[in-house]
């Protein structure tokens, strides 16, 4: 079992070795933390069950949409000891239900769809130029004959599991995509946790708007981003201005 009780020194590729030779990961969560989200893409993609340590301080009060909700119905799927003799909440009782008909933690398997593409952009805070650039990106490759998987587009965001469904979907679209494209927002937080999945996955990355970021190599995310492992050097980059 692995533990995170922070997320200081952690080196990505060394963890994703321990993540591909465990089962499960016990937690403290930390929500707006980059490189926490990253390392929960890492292991949503692995199928790893995960057990949260600071479950008690989190709020999961409401059943909408968080990395804390997200990940505390992830950790009761996939707990074998959760079941109809400790259901509390409303939400407890929706994964009580889907857990007796059969759903469980599982690995996101790698299946990639010829010319599919799955776009990483920012959505609730992007800025109209920013909506006008990728809503044309969007429709440029599909004319160009590729199939394109954008999260604001086509992923359902009416989701019973506080998350969970979307990050499944996203996920699921991630595995059967031949790349990832990302317009890269630096203050976008919701983008790591696929970037996670994505990276887990081996599936190369293209940086649509790099000519535009100014990285910071002390910046985790900019510096996995600008050094990806897998991305395609000078490949499909689409040279377009807002």
């Amino acid at each position: 079992m692995l533990t995170y009780l922070n997320y200081n020194n952690i080196n990505i590729d060394e963890e994703l070795l321990k993540i591909q030779n465990t089962k499960s990961a016990e937690i403290v969560l930390e929500p707006t933390n980059k490189k926490c989200l990253f390392i929960l893409g890492m292991l949503f993609a692995y199928g790893i069950k995960i057990k949260l340590l600071n479950e008690k301080e989190l709020n999961l009060a409401e059943t909408n949409k968080s990395f804390s909700m997200m990940p505390y119905v992830w950790s009761k799927i996939g707990d074998n000891g959760f079941n109809y003799s400790n259901v509390v909440t409303e939400m407890d009782k929706r994964i009580e239900n889907i857990k007796r008909i059969g759903v469980n933690v599982e690995k996101i398997n790698s299946n990639p769809i010829n010319n599919k593409i799955f776009l990483i952009c920012p959505v609730r805070n992007a800025t109209e130029s920013q909506k006008k650039w990728i809503e044309e990106f969007v429709k440029e490759k599909i004319n160009d004959g590729y199939v394109i998987h954008a999260p604001h587009l086509h992923t359902v965001q009416s989701d019973l599991f506080g998350g969970y469904a979307i990050c499944k979907q996203n996920a699921n679209a991630v595995a059967t995509s031949e790349e990832i494209d990302i317009y890269y927002d630096q203050s976008s937080t919701g983008s790591v946790f696929d970037l996670g999945v994505a990276y887990a996955l081996n599936k190369p990355l293209v940086i649509l708007n790099k000519d535009e970021i100014i990285f910071d190599d002390n910046n985790f995310v900019d510096s996995i981003v600008k050094s990806w492992v897998y991305k395609k050097e000078n490949q499909k980059v689409l040279q377009k201005k807002h």
